[in-house]
């Protein structure tokens, strides 16, 4: 009986009028009522009397995959037993017997897919391989048809757009997924394997032998190690956290894809997330940031290239209990006067670190930030509304000139730098760069609004 299509009490009642007549042949009647968590309150209630009393010659048995939604008064009268998933070895040697059995040619890396999909499921894993089948081309049966069939996303996609989302890289990872749905394939389809594709990450992260939690091939799972080694394990849990929710929200709404960019927009760019997860795992990073520099306070630090430098009282009192002195490192920069976007945004990393050698507070209110214009030899540096504080504060002379100096230094040429908020106009004046070509870097040049 199947309870999802007879949910009604009047369905139940026929049941239980039908229950009182002994069985012809057999010792016993057998009910198996299918998916019973579908059945109305009303239905539960009248056959609660006759699970409670069952005649002798009746055995009931109700199968469901939620028995949470089964009402305790009934549970309460029956044997629970509860089927575990079948291993993926068992399933593929089952496939492979049928395989052999009806002359079909398929790799084990294919039947591997199969069982993988219908996650311990027999049935399932056996009426996939059969529709794949009928699909195939004179009895071989391809990975690729496979894939193609259910609609599954291949794992190059899921890497490249993982390794785009973690440089938060948002222009490549939207078409990508652009792509992924262009070629027809399922949105949540996608979704499912993203959020196991991180959940393999995480695995890779936290235990000692990933091996036994995730099901790949030895190749896969070293590709995710080297990709996990970018990732902290409250970014791939925020990660996750995000994609659950999108997952959900898709399944209640026509817009799907609408949903899954902003969810993969969501993950590259933290400023537009204003979840708890999100705002503590800011703050941890610049905690760590800070005992990052306490530990290191003994440690050599860079003297700046330019006399101007020493003058910043700040860098003296921050540095004054090391117990070494900042080691003088030769430099020869040059005034090429051309910066490129590329290497600007490539190297701004290099340029935070190099600032923890003067200012702490510098080198945490600049990681804020990000690259988003380099021309000539000015470099502009864009902060989200809600930091616009950053903005004002590395703006200060002393500030200003020491983040100059640590781009001066790793981009070896004197480097000048812009700073704007998010939406607000910061793009850099020809006419101010040509004034720098005639005067020289050594002039001052005196901007009036």
């Amino acid at each position: 009986i199947d309870a999802a299509s007879n949910t009604g009490v009047d369905n139940i009642r026929d049941l239980i009028e039908d229950v009182k007549y002994p069985p012809h042949i057999a010792k016993y009647k057998v009910y198996i009522i299918d998916e019973v968590h579908m059945l109305s309150l009303a239905a539960f209630n009248a056959l609660l009397k006759t699970i409670e009393e069952p005649p002798e010659h009746v055995i009931f048995i109700l199968a469901t995959t939620d028995p949470q939604k089964v009402p305790p008064t009934i549970l309460s009268r029956c044997q629970r037993f509860d089927f575990k998933r079948i291993k993926k070895d068992d399933m593929v040697k089952r496939l492979r017997m049928v395989a052999d059995e009806n002359g079909v040619l398929v790799e084990d890396k294919t039947l591997n897919l199969i069982s993988s999909v219908s996650d311990g499921a027999m049935r399932d894993a056996l009426s996939i391989f059969d529709q794949s089948i009928a699909m195939s081309d004179d009895g071989k049966v391809e990975y690729k048809d496979v894939e193609e069939m259910l609609g599954l996303t291949s794992d190059k996609y899921l890497f490249d757009l993982v390794s785009y989302m973690i440089n938060r890289d948002v222009d490549n990872s939207v078409k990508l997924v652009d792509d992924i749905i262009s070629e027809g394939k399922d949105n949540m389809q996608f979704i499912s394997s993203l959020i196991k594709h991180f959940r393999n990450l995480l695995m890779v992260k936290v235990s000692n032998s990933p091996e036994e939690l995730i099901d790949a091939s030895d190749d896969t799972i070293k590709m995710l190690k080297d990709q996990a080694r970018g990732l902290r394990s409250e970014e791939i849990l925020r990660a996750i956290n995000i994609m659950v929710n999108a997952e959900n929200e898709m399944k209640n709404t026509a817009s799907s894809r609408i949903v899954l960019e902003m969810a993969v927009v969501k993950f590259c760019k933290r400023e537009y997330d204003s979840s708890a997860e999100t705002i503590l795992s800011r703050l941890n990073n610049l905690e760590e940031k800070v005992n990052s520099i306490e530990m290191n306070k003994g440690a050599v630090k860079v003297k700046p290239s330019q006399p101007s430098l020493k003058k910043a009282q700040p860098v003296k009192k921050e540095t004054e209990n090391a117990e070494a002195k900042p080691a003088k490192i030769e430099e020869n920069i040059k005034n090429t006067g051309n910066v490129s976007y590329e290497s600007a945004k490539k190297s701004f990393h290099d340029v935070i670190e190099l600032t923890k050698s003067f200012k702490a507070t510098i080198a945490a209110l600049l990681s804020l930030g990000e690259v988003v214009d380099a021309k000539g030899d000015t470099v502009v540096i864009q902060f989200p509304k809600q930091y616009a504080f950053s903005r004002d504060k590395l703006k200060e002379p002393e500030d200003k000139k020491i983040i100059e100096e640590c781009f001066s230094k790793v981009l070896q040429t004197n480097v000048k730098v812009n700073f704007k908020v998010e939406d607000e106009d910061g793009s850099i004046d020809e006419s101010i760069e040509i004034a720098r070509e005639i005067a020289g870097d050594d002039v001052p040049i005196i901007i009036e609004d």
